[in-house]
């Protein structure tokens, strides 16, 4: 009988052992995935910028809802991370866990997105203008594959670009010949070129002084920028034609986006990013270009309105551009025409809607 019962006394304690070892296992798997995560955001642009006063803080708080507390961030701005020509390879090497860069500051990097820095497509608010960026990006496999090498929260677009001006005004398409202007795209290049206008490239933090000394006349920049680069008191005239706008891209490193577990990546996914939050990046934009716009004119900065007639100019002068990018996409095997096509289309959907919306 003393035999038999030791026989059995030893699975027993075993089985009891491995319950209390799996039981440990199971606490700490659970307190690893309950275990809170850091994430570094990096921004060029300084404190006083729209999209770091009011984009990122409200992103920021949806993610740590959505994670119940688990998932923040740090964020660190005005380029402590990496200026804007360092944004994206700080992002693909880890140095950002998040990062916002412009598309044109990384040259031939993003060829197909680029199709909304094209002259003129621009025809909207920068909401209407985010919106048409994202769902070009949701539908074209050729825009997806720009970006996989990050994992991309959002898309969005500024407010549309005029014409900022120190001294010299933009009164009709004449005028523009020969002014030095600022412009972060290739697209914006083409376009200043064909205008006649000397394209310059620089980081937009650098406007200001580069206005101050002269070494510009002004740039093609979005209204809102008056307000989010202190531009009010240095310049002169903003002429409004709705030239083009800029793509901004919200990325994440990969490994990074790996540390969310599949449960809170699903969230983010279906209720945050790409076209709800490409919606309240541009929508804060608008905003500021308001803001901007009342701030510049108690200043004395005059407003110019060009009439249709030299709108024409500029849009004739500008049509190579465009011609030009569908030729390049053609030679990469792009149909870039259709991409071209199915931006116009959603644009004047959007002008339909609000044509609609203003007669109800």
């Amino acid at each position: 009988m003393a035999k038999n019962r030791f026989i059995w006394t030893i699975p027993i304690t075993t089985i009891i052992l491995v319950i209390g070892l799996l039981a440990v296992a199971i606490s700490t798997g659970a307190d690893e995935k309950s275990e809170e995560v850091i994430f570094n955001f990096g921004s060029m642009d300084g404190p006083v910028h729209v999209q770091n006063k009011e984009t990122f803080p409200y992103f920021m708080e949806e993610v740590e809802k959505l994670t119940n507390g688990r998932v923040k961030f740090r964020m660190y701005l005005g380029g402590v991370l990496g200026g804007p020509n360092e944004t994206l390879d700080n992002i693909i090497t880890g140095l950002m866990d998040v990062g916002r860069g412009i598309h044109g500051y990384n040259a031939g990097k993003y060829p197909v997105t680029a199709v909304m820095n094209l002259p003129f497509m621009a025809e909207g608010t920068g909401e209407e203008l985010s919106i048409i960026a994202q769902k070009l990006h949701d539908t074209f496999p050729e825009i997806q594959g720009e970006y996989d090498d990050v994992k991309l929260l959002w898309i969005h677009a500024a407010d549309p670009y005029a014409i900022i001006t120190k001294g010299k005004a933009v009164r009709k398409f004449e005028d523009v010949k020969g002014l030095r202007l600022r412009t972060p795209s290739e697209e914006g290049s083409r376009m200043l070129l064909s205008w006649g206008a000397t394209p310059v490239s620089l980081p937009a933090p650098d406007i200001y002084d580069a206005i101050q000394k002269g070494v510009i006349d002004g740039g093609v920049l979005p209204i809102a920028a008056i307000k989010d680069f202190n531009l009010t008191d240095i310049v002169d005239y903003v002429t409004v034609g709705y030239f083009n706008t800029n793509m901004f891209y919200v990325s994440m490193n990969k490994k990074s986006w790996e540390k969310l577990t599949p449960e809170e990546q699903e969230l983010l996914e279906e209720n945050l990013l790409g076209l709800p939050m490409a919606q309240y990046a541009g929508h804060v934009y608008d905003e500021q270009k308001k803001r901007a716009e009342e701030e510049a004119k108690a200043a004395g900065v005059e407003f110019i309105y060009l009439p249709e007639q030299e709108i024409e100019k500029f849009k004739a002068a500008s049509k190579g551009v465009i011609e030009n990018w569908i030729r390049q996409m053609d030679a990469k095997g792009i149909d870039g025409r259709k991409i071209y096509s199915e931006a116009r289309r959603l644009m004047e959907e959007i002008k339909k809607e609000k044509g609609e919306e203003s007669n109800e």
